[in-house]
């Protein structure tokens, strides 16, 4: 067979279209898919549900992406609606990339997600390979598609820390756990002092901490702070909703139910508070729009639209409701002991004196005096059991009704509670530190003074 007639089959094999020869040239009609096509750099190459990922993130280079939509577009209040009406195709374009509420809105489309849009160029673009069907195919550019769920794992997050809260405080009202605590703590009702308050503002002003027992339930609001600290102003404020509380409560103060009665309207407060901060966290990612600002290319990656994506920063955490809730509701049996303990004027006095136990029994002698065993001997909690002058503080210093509530009902790690303690300013108490707690290093289960009740060793 002649060379020329095998390149022309070959040529009408891969064409699929008639050709001809002209002068030994190959002159054949270019199909659709024969457009030229310019394979972007560091090309995404997988966009399913698992492929989103901050790893992958970095290797198809989506700050480049961004930072060069920056550069040319510029910045919005609500950049992210402001990114998707840009990058979805101008065939099917959305300009309704709403995230800036909660809950679940009365249209067919949730909040904060984008219908499906079917790029039509998806199908014949070759940065489209293997990506057609995907999240990504939704927009003109594939690596869009990662953009656009990290905003969404944002809102997401937020979301689940929203409706977690209530579900931490509905479940701690609906055990009764307040009027458990109180009863079993206090040998008479007494009010909480202002003292109390001032943790109240720390909760509602630095957002519910979390523990680091669960990574992103850990993580994911101190990206939140990072993230707008750097760029927008601090997230303090809240303070007159916190002085109408303090000053809705004077009168209860005088009622001596008051311990009740507080917490109870605190629990409440904490959770109004706490999602309040959250729509507040909202409205500065997801707020108002304004026309798009440009912004020197030399200040691209320190703006706000860039640092809230950096990195696929919300990619990998999302904290799940039910996760969450537990550890709120963690958190705050943790706080309504904290505060009962310091409202009653507890504190603990370590007996380091050798107990002879019956070996049957380990730790009885300790229980029988209402202490709990820990690392450096008997552990007893007393009212004003450390300043008292009426003799021995086992015997004489006022007691809770049930002290073991601690550990039966509230599930403390008392040694962890005490340790927590000691490490306040030395064992003589202080203020809770959520601050520390929040910064990115701190993997604690405890923020520095949740317990802030003191402590002193002795050989009784």
């Amino acid at each position: 067979m002649p060379s020329s007639t095998l390149v022309l089959l070959v040529a009408s094999a891969i064409i699929g279209s008639q050709a001809v020869i002209t002068n030994g040239s190959i002159k054949a009609p270019l199909a659709e898919r024969q457009t030229s096509c310019f394979v972007s750099e560091n090309p995404v190459t997988a966009c399913g549900a698992s492929d989103l990922t901050k790893a992958n993130w970095d290797a198809f280079d989506i700050d480049g992406f961004l930072s060069g939509f920056i550069n040319e577009f510029g910045t919005a209040d609500n950049f992210p609606k402001f990114f998707v009406s840009q990058d979805t195709p101008t065939e099917n374009p959305f300009d309704g990339f709403d995230c800036s509420f909660f809950g679940t809105p009365t249209q067919s489309l949730p909040p904060c997600s984008v219908p499906s849009q079917n790029n039509p160029d998806a199908a014949t673009d070759c940065n489209f390979n293997g990506l057609q069907d995907t999240f990504c195919a939704n927009f003109i550019d594939p690596k869009a598609g990662f953009v656009v769920q990290n905003y969404i794992n944002l809102w997401q997050g937020l979301q689940n820390h929203h409706d977690a809260i209530q579900d931490a405080a509905d479940a701690i009202n609906s055990a009764n756990f307040i009027n458990t605590m109180v009863s079993a703590l206090a040998p008479k009702k007494q009010s909480i002092g202002l003292a109390v308050f001032s943790l109240i503002a720390d909760l509602v002003t630095d957002i519910l901490p979390l523990g680091g027992e669960i990574k992103a339930a850990a993580t994911f609001m101190k990206k939140i702070r990072l993230v707008i600290k750097a760029t927008k102003s601090d997230l303090v404020d809240d303070s007159n909703d916190i002085a109408s509380v303090v000053s809705s409560n004077q009168a209860i103060d005088q009622q001596v139910s008051a311990t009740e009665d507080q917490l109870s309207q605190q629990l409440a407060n904490i959770v109004s508070g706490t999602q309040k901060r959250l729509e507040n966290v909202l409205a500065q990612v997801f707020g108002s729009n304004k026309d798009p600002q440009q912004v020197d290319t030399s200040a691209t990656t320190s703006t706000f639209a860039f640092l809230n994506a950096y990195h696929g920063v919300f990619l990998d955490d999302v904290p799940q409701r039910s996760d969450l809730r537990d550890q709120m509701k963690k958190q705050l049996q943790n706080w309504i002991v904290s505060s009962v303990l310091s409202t009653m004027g507890y504190d603990v006095t370590i007996d380091t004196a050798k107990l002879e136990d019956d070996p049957a029994n380990p730790g009885g002698v300790c229980r029988a005096e209402n202490g709990f065993t820990v690392a450096d001997g008997c552990a007893l909690f007393r009212i004003n059991g450390i300043d008292h002058d009426n003799g021995d503080v086992i015997d004489s210093a006022q007691q809770g009704n049930n002290i073991f509530a601690l550990q039966d009902t509230a599930g403390i790690d008392i040694a962890g509670a005490i340790a927590n303690a000691q490490a306040c300013n030395g064992g003589s108490g202080g203020t809770v530190d959520f601050e520390g707690f929040l910064e990115m290093d701190n993997t604690g289960s405890l923020p520095s003074c949740m317990f802030n009740f003191r402590v002193v060793e002795v050989q009784l």
